[in-house]
């Protein structure tokens, strides 16, 4: 065990002085355009999966334009366009065809576009309540030094 770091463990793995790491599906995609030798295996225990999320405030003033900005990224096209760019996981249906047009290269990655049988062992992260996050975040700066 070398360290526990947060995002920075990527300038170590780009430069191949890591053998084996928790690493974001987006991140390995891009370290391997300076490092083809990278590869992504998900564990036997699973992989686990996370979500960013666009909300509406419930007591939000311009809902109906929140909710056509959300619509606009639900667009395959401009969905496809977003996952050439970040590199993680696109649940836009349609997306993986638009994508021909934009970046034909990423078109099979699962990484981006995992089939069916990939998604079949992966878990979300637990939901934690306030006083896990503080607790969980404590414990994380305790092993980094943060």
């Amino acid at each position: 065990m070398r360290a526990f770091t947060g995002n920075e463990y990527i300038q170590d793995l780009t430069a191949g002085n890591i053998v084996a790491c928790e690493a974001w599906s987006g991140d390995v995609i891009s370290a391997q355009g300076d490092n083809p030798d990278i590869k992504f295996v998900v564990p036997e225990e699973g992989l686990s999966l996370w979500s960013d999320n666009m909300i509406v405030p419930n007591k939000a003033e311009h809902r109906a334009n929140a909710e056509k900005w959300i619509d606009f990224y639900y667009q395959p096209e401009v969905a496809a366009k977003l996952a050439a760019y970040v590199n993680y996981i696109c649940p836009v249906e349609g997306a993986q065809d638009a994508m021909v047009k934009i970046d034909s290269s990423l078109v099979d990655n699962p990484l981006i576009f995992p089939s069916a049988d990939d998604l079949k062992n992966t878990f979300d992260f637990m939901v934690l309540d306030d006083a896990q996050s503080r607790k969980y975040e404590g414990e994380f700066a305790d092993v980094t030094g943060g």
